[in-house]
């Protein structure tokens, strides 16, 4: 088996959240998630189980915050190694003997460069850590997910190739215009990371399956693309984050996604082995698209005067975990890795 040689001439689906699994079955919100791989890696290998037996052909390891950045909040900043590894030999060892490929999920670190220049971290060196990790738990390749900024998008995908020659799926969160929030154009993200030799480049979280489908329509088909959107936008009810996109129209959306150039598909933030049934079976005999028109990004507007936004509160927002927080400062679904 070859991702990129199936991905060339069909469409696959992927997995879907497992922290929302994980939650659903009442583990706290104040757990560290991906220790769950050490602690109790049953529970993690059944989440993978009830993916494949949905249909899905790639299956994610429960890592997306499993840097040592993000653990130490925890305490854990020097178990990096050890969970990475655990959650890369469940991943494998519910594959094995199946068509599936097992990608290692990396998250940015959740801090800026610039805090990180200050506290002395490394980023590459943090990257290397967990993607080594990966590798060595047996991985086929490496799934960089919810990135918001290109030039540490850039970082962790060097320490991926100085490492060796994995595959690599690098996606970005972005705003269903086209455009990141440092400004940049998601297609000039996608250009750049092929001159870097990303193989496969993306999209996810931040948007529901209608946004993501108008999303891909700026973007040209010849691109290898994952689209893993959320399962809508969440209502806040009773202490859970509720989503309310039912399997069937997101698999309606999926197929819309595959029209726009998607190659593979799956869930991020509220979806369940529900949704990725009813994408593997509306999917599963489409043919890839190589060619269509692509919109135009308009104009960036311009930007408010600081003074107009500098004592506004940031919004909580659903992150890819499927929890809420500011992504980058407090703790998240994404901290904890319960895409």
């Amino acid at each position: 088996m070859d991702l990129l040689d199936e991905l060339h001439s069909r469409v696959l689906c992927g997995d879907g959240a497992i922290g929302t699994l994980l939650l659903e079955a009442g583990i706290p919100f104040e757990r560290c998630f991906e220790e769950l791989c050490v602690t109790e890696p049953e529970r993690i290998e059944t989440i993978h189980q009830q993916y494949i037996r949905a249909g899905a052909r790639v299956i994610e390891t429960n890592t997306f915050g499993a840097n040592a950045v993000r653990l130490e909040r925890f305490g854990l900043e020097g178990c990096v190694a050890e969970i990475n590894r655990a959650a890369a030999r469940i991943a494998v060892k519910t594959a094995h003997g199946k068509e599936v490929y097992v990608a290692g999920s990396v998250g940015p670190l959740g801090i800026s460069g610039d805090e990180a220049a200050a506290r002395g971290i490394d980023r590459a060196e943090c990257f290397r850590e967990q993607i080594g990790a990966l590798l060595e738990g047996g991985t086929h390749l490496i799934f960089f997910e919810t990135f918001m900024d290109f030039g540490e998008m850039e970082i962790a995908l060097q320490a991926k190739n100085d490492l060796g020659g994995d595959l690599a799926i690098c996606s970005f969160a972005c705003a269903p215009e086209g455009r990141m929030s440092s400004g940049m154009l998601l297609v000039d993200a996608f250009t750049k990371l092929r001159e870097l030799k990303a193989e496969i480049v993306g999209v996810n979280c931040m948007t529901g399956s209608h946004d993501m489908a108008q999303l891909l329509q700026r973007v040209p088909a010849e691109n290898l693309l994952a689209a893993y959107p959320n399962a809508g936008y969440p209502k806040y009810h009773k202490g859970r984050f509720i989503y309310h996109t039912a399997p069937d129209y997101f698999a309606q959306l999926a197929r819309e996604m595959v029209g726009e150039g998607a190659r593979l598909i799956g869930g991020c933030c509220g979806t369940n082995p529900a949704h990725i049934a009813a994408i593997a079976a509306a999917i599963a005999n489409l043919q890839p698209v190589r060619s269509k028109p692509v919109r135009v990004v308009a104009e960036a507007p311009p930007a408010r005067p600081r003074q107009e936004i500098a004592g506004r509160k940031e919004p909580a927002r659903p992150d890819h975990a499927g929890r809420t927080s500011d992504h980058l400062r407090t703790r998240s679904a994404k901290d904890v890795g319960i895409r």
